[in-house]
C-alpha cells in the first residue's frame, strides 16, 4: 500500500486552515471596516455663497463664494460699484481645510434652519445665502434671502428680556425658538464677513477701500 505523502497533507491542511481563518476573522474584519471604506470613497463637495446688493452707492453688490470640491478648496470675494468699478480677491485651489471648517461653522450655527424673511422698510441690504453639501452619499441645497440682521439680532434680544415676574408666557418655548432663530442671521453673515486667512481678509478691506475711493 502507497502512503499518502506528508508533504500534500500538510499543504492541503494549510489551505483549509486558511480558507476557515479568513471565514471567521476576515469577514468580520471587512464587516468592520467595509463602512469606513464606502464612507472614504464618497463623493465630497461643498459650496456656500453669501450675496449682498445694496440699494444706495457706493457699493452695488458684494460676494463671498467659497467651494471645497474633494478635498480641494477654492475661495473668492467680488465687490462692484455702482460706478462698475469691480474688484476680485482669489484664493488659489489648494488642500486646506478653511471651506470644509467654514460649511461645518456654519451647520452650528443654523444654517439649516434659517428661512426667508420679507424685506423690510427701506432695507440697508438684500442677503442671499445659498449653501450647498454633497457628502455621505446624501445631498441637501440651501437658498435663503432677508434684510437686515442686525434689526433681527435686535428684535431677538428684545424678545428675551421678558418680565418672568407676571409668569411665565404661554408661548414662551416659541419666544426662544424664535429668538434663537433671529439671532442666526446676523450670525451667519458674521461667520462668512470673518472668513478667510489673514492676507485673504486683508485684500477684501483693500477692495472694499478701494471701491468706497473709486465712487463719485
Amino acid at each position: 500500500m502507497r502512503r499518502f505523502p506528508i508533504e500534500i497533507f500538510i499543504v492541503v491542511l494549510a489551505v483549509i486552515m486558511l480558507i476557515l481563518g479568513w471565514r471567521i476573522y476576515g469577514t468580520g474584519e471587512m464587516g468592520r471596516f467595509g463602512p469606513a471604506l464606502h464612507a472614504q470613497r464618497a463623493p465630497s463637495q461643498l459650496y456656500a455663497r453669501l450675496t449682498i446688493r445694496y440699494p444706495k452707492a457706493p457699493i452695488y453688490e458684494e460676494e463671498y463664494s467659497m467651494s471645497d470640491i474633494e478635498g480641494v478648496s477654492t475661495f473668492r470675494y467680488r465687490i462692484r460699484g455702482f460706478d462698475g468699478h469691480e474688484v476680485t480677491v482669489n484664493a488659489p485651489p489648494a488642500r486646506v481645510y478653511d471651506v470644509s471648517f467654514f460649511v461645518g461653522g456654519l451647520d452650528q450655527d443654523g444654517i439649516w434652519q434659517l428661512e426667508n424673511k420679507a424685506p423690510l422698510p427701506n432695507p440697508d441690504a438684500h442677503y442671499t445665502v445659498y449653501v450647498k453639501q454633497l457628502a455621505d452619499y446624501k445631498q441637501g441645497a440651501r437658498t435663503v434671502t432677508f434684510t437686515n440682521p442686525d434689526y433681527w439680532a435686535a428684535k431677538a434680544h428684545q424678545q428675551y428680556n421678558i418680565d418672568l415676574s407676571k409668569g411665565i408666557p404661554k408661548d414662551f418655548v416659541h419666544i426662544q425658538s424664535e429668538q434663537a432663530g433671529d439671532r442666526q442671521y446676523q450670525q451667519i453673515v458674521s461667520d462668512f464677513r470673518d472668513f478667510g486667512p489673514e492676507e485673504f481678509r486683508h485684500n477684501v478691506h483693500l477692495a472694499q477701500a478701494r471701491i468706497r475711493g473709486t465712487h463719485g
